[in-house]
């Protein structure tokens, strides 16, 4: 089994802006009659088969392969990475803490038979704004959770940046909501040095966060998107209006991946983003 992101006549989206960025077709985000010629003159020049129009080989030419990728916690069990590796997985995001106290069962190891395998690694929170409200440093006690195995496991450079899984929070203030937020994002940036990842989707944004102030709202889509959105295709059917771009797609909650016992999250990353979502 291998996973592809092929792009293909008829699709739209910011992938295919991005292709005909490349082979110099009008950016519209429709793959027609007039990109497919673009990309077919383009392979012809640099020798590159039609792999379905535009496969791994041809976006990977243009620096703009989108690649694939599995996020974990303690419910997957022990995971053989290998074999998640020799199926295509390029990178997987593992669940660290939750809250201020609790730990993921297992993360450690996932992390080190991950790095052993050759996958890109990277940690994430599970943030429950809505369990200690009336503390004004709640944030910063969730925050120093995740730094504290965050130090376990070791950030390194090339690894994924850091993940805040934005699913949950105050059902009746939406600005505290995305106060709470910006502060464990703005402190964990400033602790790690890097430009943390919002992991969300469209009804948990709708839920706890799109009746805050537009500027604080703004705030937060200064942060790369990782969306979920359980949909086939090339693109994210439901995305927080907000952002313009997508940099994680995670298109299912229950595929079917190599050395992942039962069902597994799965993920396509946006064409050349990689670089842009490790620790420098």
């Amino acid at each position: 089994m291998s996973f592809k992101y092929i792009l293909r006549k008829g699709d739209r989206g910011q992938e295919v802006a991005r292709l005909q960025a490349k082979v110099g077709a009008d950016i519209d985000g429709i793959f027609g009659s007039k990109t497919e010629a673009e990309v077919i003159d383009y392979q012809s020049a640099n020798d590159l088969g039609v792999d379905g129009l535009a496969g791994p080989k041809t976006l990977g030419h243009m620096g703009n392969e989108v690649y694939p990728g599995i996020d974990l916690s303690s419910h997957n069990g022990e995971v053989d990475f290998i074999q998640a590796a020799n199926a295509g997985v390029k990178f997987a995001w593992i669940k660290v803490t939750e809250g201020t106290t609790h730990t993921n069962p297992g993360h450690q190891k996932k992390f080190e038979d991950a790095r052993e395998a050759g996958i890109i690694v990277g940690a994430y929170h599970f943030a429950r704004p809505d369990t200690y409200s009336g503390d004004p440093l709640d944030w910063q006690r969730e925050a120093d959770n995740f730094l504290s195995r965050l130090n376990v496991v070791g950030l390194k450079c090339g690894d994924l940046l850091p993940v805040v899984d934005l699913e949950q929070g105050l059902k009746t203030d939406d600005n505290y909501n995305c106060n709470w937020y910006l502060k464990w994002l703005e402190y964990v940036g400033c602790e790690t040095r890097t430009r943390p990842v919002i992991y969300t989707a469209r009804w948990a944004w709708q839920n706890y966060i799109m009746k805050g102030k537009t500027d604080l709202q703004n705030q937060l889509a200064t942060y790369p998107l990782w969306v979920a959105s359980y949909n086939e295709g090339v693109q994210p059917e439901r995305t927080p209006d907000i952002w313009n771009k997508w940099d994680v797609w995670q298109y299912t909650g229950s595929g079917t991946v190599p050395g992942v016992t039962g069902r597994c999250d799965q993920n396509w990353m946006a064409g050349g983003q990689l670089d842009k979502l490790r620790v420098p």
